[in-house]
C-alpha cells in the first residue's frame, strides 16, 4: 500500500520524478542516516566536552593562579607582620629600658629632695640663731656687763673692783675669767697697753693683776695664751 500511494502521488505531480524506491530501502535509508546523525551528535558531545573540559581547565588554571597570587600576598604580608612584631619588641624593650632608667633617676632626686630639705631646715635652724643672736648682740653692741669697762669692741674687768682681798693665783685668775665667759688679757698694742696701766694706776696702785701671759712651759720664756711668744715681757 505504500508503494501505491507513492507511485500514485508521483504519477500526480507529473512524470517528472524517478520512481520511488520500496519501503524496505527506505527504512535502510532513514537507519544509516539515523547512525550517521548519531554520529555526529556523539563527535559533537566530544567536541563540546573537550571545549568544556578545555574551559573549566582554563578556569581552574586562573583560578590556581588567583589562589597563588592571593597566597604570595598573605605570605608578603605575613612577613610584614613579623617584621612589624619584631620592631615593637625592640621599641618596647627600649621603652623599658627608659623607664627603668627614668625609675632610677627619680630615686635619685627623691634622695636628693630628701638631703636637700634636711640641709634647708638645718640652714633654717641655723639662719634662726644667728638672726637671734645678731638681735641679742644688736641689743648689746657697744655695751659691757656692770663693773665692766669698755674700749673699742673690748670688754675689760678688773677684779680688784669686785673684791680687794681675794688674792688667786695666775691659774685660778685665768679660770675665774672661763666662768665669766672671758680670758686673760693679751696685749697687743701700744694704746691698750697704755689703757691697761692707767686703769691699774687709777684703781689699785699698789696691787698687781695676771694678765694672759704665762712661762709655765719653759721658765724664762714668756709666751701668750694664744702661744705668741713675747719678745719682752710687759
Amino acid at each position: 500500500m505504500d508503494g501505491q500511494l507513492f507511485k500514485v502521488a508521483f504519477q500526480k505531480f507529473g512524470a517528472g520524478f524517478w520512481k520511488i524506491p520500496n519501503s524496505r530501502m527506505v527504512l535502510v535509508s532513514l537507519g544509516l542516516l539515523n547512525a550517521v546523525l548519531f554520529i555526529i551528535a556523539v563527535v559533537l558531545g566530544v567536541m563540546c566536552s573537550r571545549v568544556r573540559e578545555d574551559s573549566s581547565m582554563k578556569d581552574s588554571h586562573s583560578a590556581a593562579m588567583k589562589l597563588i597570587d592571593e597566597l604570595t600576598d598573605l605570605r608578603s604580608n605575613h612577613s610584614d607582620l613579623i617584621e612589624a612584631e619584631e620592631e615593637a619588641k625592640r621599641v618596647l624593650q627600649m621603652k623599658i629600658q627608659d623607664h627603668v632608667k627614668l625609675k632610677e633617676q627619680i630615686q635619685q632626686l627623691t634622695a636628693l629632695n630628701i638631703d636637700n630639705q634636711r640641709r634647708f631646715e638645718s640652714l633654717k635652724t641655723e639662719k634662726e640663731t644667728l638672726q637671734a643672736n645678731i638681735t641679742a648682740l644688736g641689743e648689746t653692741c657697744g655695751r659691757c656687763p656692770p663693773s665692766w669697762i669698755h674700749l673699742n669692741s673690748s670688754c675689760y674687768f678688773f677684779s680688784y673692783t669686785e673684791s680687794s682681798s681675794i688674792k688667786k693665783r695666775w691659774h685660778s685668775s685665768r679660770m675665774d675669767c672661763t666662768r665669766r665667759e672671758a680670758d686673760l688679757i693679751m696685749i697687743d698694742s701700744p694704746e691698750e697697753q697704755k689703757f691697761v696701766s692707767n686703769t691699774i694706776h687709777s684703781i689699785a696702785q699698789d696691787n698687781g693683776f695676771w694678765i694672759g701671759l704665762t712661762d709655765k712651759a719653759t721658765e724664762g720664756t714668756w709666751v701668750w695664751i694664744n702661744n705668741v711668744q713675747e719678745v719682752e715681757p710687759r
